[in-house]
């Protein structure tokens, strides 16, 4: 309304310089009649004519002389009135300049007071002027009525006009409307790009430079976004993908081939999970990936995983490295918190690094203990160790020949604060995660022993299984050594078995090991044995006292004839090195029998015996 109040105020002057001309007409016009009138009584004056000789006779006669019927004079005493404090000679030079000139001698005769009266011809033009000024106003205030009322139509107009969002068929301003179309798409046209910025910002911000993919803060955001409350019916599967290869390519190989190892894995998950068109992965650190699959089964991420490991098997035998990439997985629902689903993604990741290169596992929640994160878990591990609040048990293993000792596999159950048995599996995970292993292996080691020199016989051997970073640990080596030097009775009954995939990642650390143990007069074992004809490479280069063949293996014998030419070719390879054989996982009958017609030394599994307390079997 700018131009409304620009064009009152146009209105409003043009209104006052009328009104002031016609008062200056008037002034003037009052001035000149005055000042005749005022020179007519000037001259009578200047006849000595006195007051007191003035009566109703010789006044009439005066006016007519001097043709001053307008003007009538009247006298009194100057103090007989409240009106003589007046000084009308100055108030009237005041006024009207003019008459007081003319009427300059009057002054010096007397005081007095007059009335004036005008004749037709004046009071007629004070009655015209009247009218016009009063006119004037009138026409002011529907001028300013008008033009308001014209404005406020312009503005409804309009906005009609802009707010029509098809093109009418009778525009009221056609150059306006076709100048507001023109600027509606220029506006547009910069609304878009001012769009296409922000999402180019935002994929430069929300970006990893290397990869391409999502990082970590849109993969939270995402994450946040499915498990908020307003998403009550949303579930997916989470998986994290951990390059761990990255740390020994950027050491031994530079940087560069670490970038290219990282493009690698990227590439191999997208061609993974292309074919579920709601996946989206994210690059979330430095070696780590992760997956959301939107409404995703259980199995059918189980048959994703097994893809994914498919996959890093063939890049690991390509590169020659000892391992690829770990993977977890774990279940999203809504109403779950962030940390919680992610401290359960990342359980499942450490599980999959005890299994083996490249492993997955899938990790739900099934206990409490599951759930926590890393600071609980290190309070519990502290709290086992300073306590050794662990209990053995022991699985026997049947002998099927005669020369084959009696064997029992010792496991390790751990006791939390409250006497509950803690997840064997989640715990070993997270003293890996917290670098706890060898300090738990030291101290269940220390308790096997302690038990054995009260429930071991001399006819016995003991299996003690020992995880991947005690093998590849100097110090852990030369502790064991030592402890074991100490005992020899009990050092000859103890078989530390060692994993197959374990021993293939560094030969030279394994050969070091095997070498220790003969040394002390112990033994030593390859257990899940059996992964393929690498398994006889290393059984060649360890020579151990026993393989025990992995239970995978066992599982598809009774209906796979390929499993049992090569599991016959395992015993008689292990019989010609005076190797015994003992075969894991022993669940059926049928599988019991055909292993004895392929003359394995011993037996182990659920079908001979669970494991139970330690001190039961010795009893």
């Amino acid at each position: 309304m700018t131009d409304y109040f620009r064009c009152n105020l146009f209105i409003t002057f043009v209104f006052l310089c009328m009104l002031f001309s016609v008062l200056g007409f008037s002034y003037s016009s009052l001035n000149s009649s005055l000042a005749v009138q005022g020179s007519a009584v000037n001259d009578a004056l200047s006849q000595k004519i006195t007051i007191d000789a003035i009566t109703d006779d010789n006044t009439k006669l005066l006016t007519d002389s001097l043709a001053l019927s307008q003007l009538l004079i009247q006298t009194e005493s100057m103090s007989s009135s409240w009106k003589s404090n007046f000084n009308y000679p100055t108030l009237i030079q005041l006024i009207f300049p003019l008459l007081a000139k003319d009427f300059s001698g009057a002054t010096d005769l007397f005081s007095y007071q007059f009335k004036l009266r005008f004749s037709e011809k004046d009071n007629v033009m004070i009655q015209l002027l009247s009218a016009f000024t009063i006119s004037l106003l009138i026409a002011y205030l529907l001028c300013l009525a008008s033009v308001k009322r014209l404005f406020v139509r312009l503005e409804n107009n309009i906005l009609l006009e802009i707010g029509n969002t098809t093109k009418p068929k009778h525009s009221a301003f056609p150059t306006v409307t076709r100048l507001l179309a023109q600027h509606k798409a220029e506006h547009h046209k910069e609304l878009q790009d001012q769009h296409e910025q922000i999402e180019a910002l935002s994929k430069q911000i929300n970006m990893d430079n290397l990869t391409g993919l999502y990082n970590r803060f849109y993969f939270r955001g995402e994450l946040v976004d499915i498990l908020s409350a307003k998403k009550q019916s949303q579930s997916a599967i989470l998986a994290l993908v951990r390059a761990s290869a990255l740390g020994h390519i950027n050491k031994h190989s530079g940087f560069q081939l670490g970038d290219s190892y990282l493009k690698d894995i990227s590439n191999m998950l997208k061609q993974c999970t292309k074919r579920y068109p709601d996946s989206q992965l994210y690059r979330v650190s430095g070696p780590d990936f992760a997956i959301i699959i939107p409404n995703m089964t259980v199995a059918v991420a189980h048959k994703l995983a097994r893809e994914i490991k498919a996959n890093l098997d063939e890049y690991q035998s390509l590169h020659e490295l000892e391992n690829v990439a770990y993977i977890g997985i774990t279940t999203i629902h809504s109403g779950h918190q962030p940390e919680q689903v992610l401290s359960r993604a990342d359980t499942a990741l450490a599980k999959a690094q005890l299994e083996g290169p490249n492993y997955w596992a899938f990790q739900q929640q099934d206990s409490q203990q599951d759930n926590q994160g890393q600071s609980y878990w290190q309070d519990v591990i502290e709290d086992i160790i300073n306590k050794r609040s662990l209990m053995l048990l022991s699985q026997p293993v049947q002998p099927i020949h005669r020369n084959m000792k009696n064997y029992q596999e010792i496991y390790t159950r751990f006791i939390g604060s409250n006497n509950a048995m803690l997840p064997t599996h989640t715990l070993f995970a997270m003293a890996q995660r917290l670098d706890y292993t060898v300090k738990l292996d030291q101290l269940i080691i220390e308790n096997i022993i302690s038990n054995s020199r009260t429930q071991m016989d001399g006819n016995s051997h003991w299996g003690v299984n020992l995880t991947s970073h005690s093998v590849q640990s100097s110090a852990f080596i030369v502790w064991l050594e030592r402890l074991l030097l100490r005992e020899p009775n009990i050092a000859a009954n103890l078989v530390f078995e060692i994993d197959e995939i374990i021993l293939e990642r560094n030969i030279v650390s394994s050969k070091r090991v095997i070498d220790m143990l003969r040394r002390v007069g112990s033994r030593s074992a390859i257990s899940k044995f059996g992964h393929g004809i690498s398994s006889f490479k290393l059984f060649k280069e360890l020579k151990p006292n026993y393989i025990k063949i992995d239970s995978g293996l066992i599982k598809s014998v009774t209906d796979d004839n390929a499993s049992q030419q090569f599991l016959r070719m395992i015993v008689d390879v292990a019989h010609r090195m005076s190797c015994q054989v003992i075969a894991e996982g022993v669940e059926e009958l049928a599988q019991k029998q055909l292993l004895e017609s392929m003359h394995i030394d011993g037996i182990q599994g659920y079908l001979i015996a669970r494991p139970a307390p330690l001190s039961k079997i010795a009893n």
